[in-house]
């Protein structure tokens, strides 16, 4: 138990950022378990394998580097993409308190034949091919993120679907109207497949933490800016929109803006009995599903991230993600 307690420590000091162990010698590659669940949620099992190995992360409540206070989730994601990693966190009060942990994917667009600019990997001797992280929506860049609940309450959404794609989403429409027509201090476009029916959980904004990178697999990454030039009025309103809230928001690593911590519609039985995706792996198989860039979670862990998000937000202190990525 206490070769774990170092880790809040481990994770805020520039000498041990990119290393594969910690002090007292606690292993991050202990993060990602040698077999996780793929064909149903790992929420339990690895939550219940986790506490059994410590009380806390350490990581709530933290000194940041500008005296504010600060709480993180950890993202351990393997070097081979094609597999799945883990999101850890933890809630400190109400019936959901303690430490959870579940499967995540942080895959860039993905295909099961080749396509320019992808690279190779394999599930189980099946071939599958997903995007590097230096590509615009590929695997999610390694490094600190600052992130919030998508909700009405703070931010105006758009949904990026076609209006004609909507019919039928009145449900996922009404969780995304706000009560009034007070401005929103953020924007975000967010695509209905995000919003898993019959379950409560929202999308959460992953945003570049531009002065937080300082000890982080980060920090050495290119930043710049990539801001698309915009082909429609539409679009053009959009990206208005978007700076009006951001003006860095199309800042990052290799150019990448816009990521987001997610779940799809999967699970869902409308879609297991829909002839149209009759033998997609996607359905029995978490790690085929395409993450487009993102960081892709199962509804049920999107929820208790949500839960996590608030709960911290709510106690004044910034919340962030930091993603890392096990070195060979």
């Amino acid at each position: 138990m206490a070769r774990w307690r170092c880790l809040g420590a481990v994770l805020l000091a520039a000498g041990c950022a990119s290393t594969g162990s910690a002090p007292g010698g606690t292993d991050l590659a202990a993060f990602i378990p040698e077999a996780i669940p793929f064909d149903r949620s790992a929420l339990e099992p690895l939550s219940a394998r986790l506490r059994e190995r410590t009380r806390s992360l350490h990581l709530n409540n933290i000194p940041g580097r500008r005296g504010e206070r600060l709480s993180r989730a950890l993202v351990m994601l393997p070097v081979d993409r094609a597999q799945m990693g883990t999101i850890s966190f933890e809630i400190e009060s109400g019936p959901k308190a303690g430490l959870h942990q579940c499967e995540a994917l942080g895959r860039g667009r993905t295909s099961l034949t080749p396509f320019p600019g992808a690279i190779g990997g394999a599930i189980e001797g099946k071939a599958i091919y997903y995007l590097p992280m230096d590509h615009v929506n590929g695997a999610t860049p390694t490094g600190i993120y600052d992130v919030r609940n998508i909700t009405p309450k703070t931010y105006e959404i758009v949904f990026l679907n076609s209006p004609e794609s909507m019919a039928g989403e009145e449900d996922v429409a009404s969780r995304t109207r706000p009560e009034d027509l007070e401005p929103r201090p953020y924007f975000s476009g967010v695509w209905k497949t995000w919003y898993a029916r019959g379950s409560a959980a929202v999308p959460i904004d992953m945003i570049w933490s531009l002065d937080d990178q300082a000890g982080s697999q980060g920090a050495a990454f290119p930043v710049f800016e990539r801001k698309p030039e915009p082909a429609s009025a539409a679009q053009r309103e959009f990206q208005a929109k978007q700076l009006s809230r951001n003006k860095d928001y199309y800042r990052g690593p290799f150019g990448r803006s816009g990521l987001a911590n997610h779940t799809d519609r999967w699970d869902e039985p409308e879609r297991s009995n829909d002839p149209r995706f009759s033998g997609r792996r996607e359905l029995v198989d978490f790690r085929f599903r395409d993450t487009d860039g993102c960081l892709k979670v199962r509804a049920d862990c999107l929820e208790l991230l949500n839960e996590f998000v608030e709960e911290q937000s709510g106690k004044g202190r910034r919340v962030q993600y930091e993603v890392r990525q096990l070195p060979n």
